[in-house]
């Protein structure tokens, strides 16, 4: 089956309803630049369901983050989302907010506990803020990063690392631990979380190539059969 037949089906099966106002929904999706890439994005819209029911509105920003952190070679520093998140929010009344970080949170460094602390600070306080607005929140693990066929680097000084010089453990000792994070994070303003972690993992053949952060379209694709299945529609 192809993958936009799947979506049409995975849609299908979920039956969503014809609702009686024309009146779409507005999601929101904010994130970093597989977000700002757009395909997953498009990928859901092509679905004939979804984009008659509701309005998908692509907030992603290269190079963001929600832990404040960049760098050392960083220029200019990362952009932080707390300093437009208030503008985003402004800009219309959003029913669902997707958040989806972490890929540069860690700042492609090996682990550190003060960097996790302020990446699960960002997301608590984005939380927050959006659900203030009335919004439900649906949060996205990070996706993995590509360290296979790396060459070891762990002895490098730790100002060094950077996304053109990442430790090579970075997906196996980080990330892992940061969508191990979203995947259990609970909070009464969380209306779900969604593993894309594992799913663009198992399809890494696929969903990279030489590029090892950001997706190509068909890892797109997979992050939106993954979002497609594991949302309840009809609570939207």
């Amino acid at each position: 089956m192809k993958r936009r037949d799947f979506l049409l089906a995975s849609l299908a099966a979920l039956s969503i309803p014809a609702y009686a106002s024309t009146k779409k929904k507005k999601i929101a999706f904010i994130g970093d630049s597989i977000t700002a890439n757009g395909g997953y994005i498009d990928s859901l819209r092509e679905n004939a369901q979804i984009s008659a029911h509701f309005d998908l509105v692509n907030f992603g920003k290269s190079s963001e983050t929600v832990s404040g952190l960049s760098e050392a070679f960083h220029d200019p520093k990362r952009p932080y989302l707390f300093d437009r998140l208030d503008s985003i929010l402004a800009e219309d009344h959003f029913d669902v907010c997707f958040l989806y970080y972490g890929i540069n949170d860690a700042i492609y460094s090996p682990f550190d506990q003060k960097r996790f602390k302020a990446y699960k600070k960002g997301i608590a306080k984005a939380v927050k803020i959006i659900a203030k607005t009335g919004a439900k929140v649906i949060l996205l693990t990070p996706t993995p990063f590509m360290e296979t066929g790396m060459e070891p680097n762990d002895d490098l000084p730790l100002d060094s690392y950077s996304y053109k010089e990442p430790y090579y453990k970075y997906n196996s000792e980080v990330i892992s631990r940061y969508a191990a994070f979203i995947s259990t994070y609970t909070n009464k303003n969380v209306l779900k979380t969604i593993d894309t972690y594992h799913p663009v993992l198992d399809k890494a053949a696929i969903s990279f190539g030489q590029d090892r952060i950001h997706p190509l379209p068909a890892g797109h694709k997979v992050i939106a059969e993954t979002i497609l299945k594991n949302v309840n529609w009809n609570s939207l």
